[in-house]
């Protein structure tokens, strides 16, 4: 190898070492979330962002190791960004230094001796972001979430197919938190979840239970409608289910409704359970455990019920209801009014 090559490689690893050691910043402590899709135009960030340099938050599913490197956003007015390359992978996207002869060419990456000098600033600015986020209001940390991570987000094919973003809506401190499946045409098109005729449907059983949607906070497992409303495919939920989790971390509900069996799976981790299984069943989903107290684990309890378009195609199809037998609305105000009793603290 020649001296040209040799110095080269080691100022190509070196720079890798560095932004290894920057991988887990983020704006709300616990699993990371995908790379930060930055668009033109987009507005000012959070107020809370003022007094320190953004980071991009990167993410992983809950099963693929720690990104190998991450490439922070530039702050504005700074620097144009570097599109980084991804190993193919199905997991979700980690992006990767630029290629050795990027880096020769790239006047930020950094010499050896600015790698050893640079790394006390590099742990006191993680440090710094991470108090400082910790200080966010839950609506601030989803509007961060929103625009800085999932942006226009091009992380798998349903971008390619979508009209509208669906990011969730509702109240950013609620106790009750509704997650679907993935939006449906209606909610393509106006860029809100449960807004057809499903969402209509919500909105009753919401009203029999003394609650409007200003009350509660409901997202969905993708945030973009797979083509003809098919199922989610893994790797749409690999790539899209860590914002779902972000969205969780920010809020912080007491209680979580997963509204059909695709949302209870992937909230409770138990593929192995029917749907009528899951209604029976005492679950939770694991938030993780906070940075303070790795031992801890905060356990959310989770309520799986019946998906309101599924309850609109049972009873809109003109079948009698067996005698003695609960309705599908019944059986999903059941496990509503169950939820309630998670959020009120009456439950055993």
């Amino acid at each position: 190898m020649s001296d040209d090559a040799a110095t080269l490689a080691r100022r190509f690893a070196l720079a890798l070492e560095h932004r290894r050691g920057r991988w887990d910043q983020q704006y709300v402590s616990a699993r990371l979330l995908p790379a930060a899709s930055t668009t033109p135009g987009r507005t000012a960030e959070p107020a809370a962002l003022a007094t320190v340099e953004r980071s991009e938050a990167r993410a992983e599913p809950p099963t693929s190791p720690p990104p190998v490197e991450t490439r922070p956003t530039p702050p504005p007015g700074g620097a144009s960004e570097r599109p980084a390359r991804a190993e193919p992978s199905a997991a979700a996207r980690v992006e990767t230094v630029a290629p050795a002869a990027q880096v020769q060419a790239d006047a930020s990456a950094p010499t050896p001796t600015d790698a050893v000098q640079e790394a006390p600033a590099v742990v006191a600015h993680r440090e710094a972001l991470r108090q400082q986020a910790q200080r966010w209001s839950p609506a601030t940390k989803l509007e961060y979430l929103r625009r800085q991570n999932v942006g226009d987000c091009q992380r798998c094919p349903l971008a390619r197919t979508r009209s509208n973003i669906v990011f969730g809506v509702g109240n950013p401190e609620a106790d009750l938190m509704f997650v679907g499946e993935a939006p449906g045409a209606d909610e393509d098109r106006q860029g809100e979840p449960f807004v057809g005729r499903a969402g209509q449907l919500l909105n009753r059983w919401l009203a029999e239970l003394g609650l409007s949607r200003d009350d509660v906070y409901i997202a969905n497992v993708l945030k973009c409608r797979p083509p003809g409303n098919r199922d989610p495919k893994p790797l749409e939920v690999d790539r899209c289910s860590p914002f779902l989790q972000a969205q969780i971390r920010a809020i912080e509900p007491k209680v979580i409704v997963a509204l059909g069996r695709h949302a209870g799976m992937l909230l409770s981790r138990r593929e192995d359970m029917t749907l009528r299984a899951m209604r029976g069943g005492r679950l939770f989903y694991d938030a993780g455990a906070p940075k303070e107290d790795p031992s801890a684990r905060i356990q959310i309890p989770l309520v799986v019920t019946y998906h309101p378009a599924y309850v609109l195609r049972q009873e809109g199809d003109g079948r009698e209801p067996v005698p003695g037998r609960p309705s599908p609305t019944d059986m999903v105000m059941t496990d509503l009014r169950r939820a309630l009793t998670f959020v009120r603290g009456t439950s055993r």
